[in-house]
């Protein structure tokens, strides 16, 4: 049967169907549309055999942006706080991005309890749906460069930076690890000279025996170096190109301030700058970084703490 929808929600174009399966205590189980008001109506299928936690259910429910079909009365459960943050992939004329929940908003990407993956629609209603629920944007994998050749082409700017391998260039990959997680998404390319020629690490492969030991080795050295725990941590890859062996690092932007440990273990933050990455070391700066890692740049300047 159809449930009414919350008083109101008709004058909204567009909403979110739950075709529900079944329910229990904690869960609804429901297959997830979409659906386009204006003529031509429509419903798009946006996934199939969705499970979600009752009280993020309940709250799309409350917040007037889901409409629910099913064969006997679903009767919401009291209102609870939540938290929904939208993790998007790529942008364009449609919107390809992560639904994440949390009872809290400074959990949603750090502790998320539900995340719905690849969900895409057009970016005028995607922007509706963020208005509507209230929710926060980040921008994940925006920017991400996988091709080593692509990235010679573009050069070293704001999101890519090239190192030459990994033994000499350790405290100069943490830097730049920090200054991507500190400012935006960023490419690290090890292999790669200044000038953008590909030299490859294949020295550095033999020496450690294989690729995956060897990216093993950059993974633990990256862990030991920053703190907090980079979440989500970055995504290493090793790439062969004409025979040589590239390593790409790619680095998402974090909601949390990351510092780095020189050689004396000693805390450091470091930004990015155009196509640099700089130490910072003026308190009142760094403490600019952390309320933006904190609120996010909107929220601290509408509240006078930048």
């Amino acid at each position: 049967m159809n449930q009414e929808p919350k008083e109101g929600i008709m004058r909204h174009t567009c909403t979110f169907l739950a075709i529900i399966k079944e329910t229990d205590e904690k869960s609804v189980h429901f297959d997830f549309y979409h659906v386009t008001k204006r003529p031509p109506t429509s419903r798009e299928l946006l996934k199939n055999a969705v499970t979600l936690p009752r009280h993020y259910f309940d709250y799309l429910l409350y917040n007037g942006v889901l409409e629910v079909e099913s064969s006997v009365l679903y009767q919401p459960l009291e209102a609870q706080p939540a938290a929904i943050g939208m993790n998007i992939r790529s942008l364009g004329s449609s919107v390809l991005f992560d639904m994440c929940f949390s009872p809290q908003t400074y959990k949603l990407w750090q502790n998320a309890d539900m995340i719905l993956t690849d969900i895409s629609l057009p970016a005028d209603i995607f922007e509706e749906y963020v208005y509507r629920l209230g929710a926060i944007s980040r921008f994940r994998y925006l920017g991400r460069v996988d091709d080593p050749v692509v990235a010679t082409q573009l050069g070293e700017n704001d999101m890519i930076e090239f190192k030459r391998d990994f033994l000499l260039s350790k405290s100069g990959i943490i830097k730049t690890v920090v200054a991507f997680a500190n400012s935006n998404n960023g490419n690290l390319f090890l292999g790669i000279s200044d000038e953008g020629e590909i030299i490859g690490v294949n020295h550095e492969v033999e020496q450690y025996g294989d690729p995956d030991k060897y990216v093993l080795a950059i993974t633990q050295y990256i862990q030991d170096k920053t703190v907090p725990f980079l979440t989500p941590f970055p995504k290493i890859t090793v790439r062969k190109v004409q025979d040589k062996y590239v390593v790409a690092i790619f680095v998402e932007v974090g909601s949390e301030l990351v510092c780095g440990l020189d050689k004396n273990n000693e805390k450091f933050v470091a930004i990015r700058t155009n196509n640099r990455s700089v130490a910072v070391k003026d308190p009142h700066q760094i403490g600019e970084i952390y309320v933006k890692r904190k609120l996010g740049s909107e929220i601290s300047r509408r509240l006078g703490l930048l």
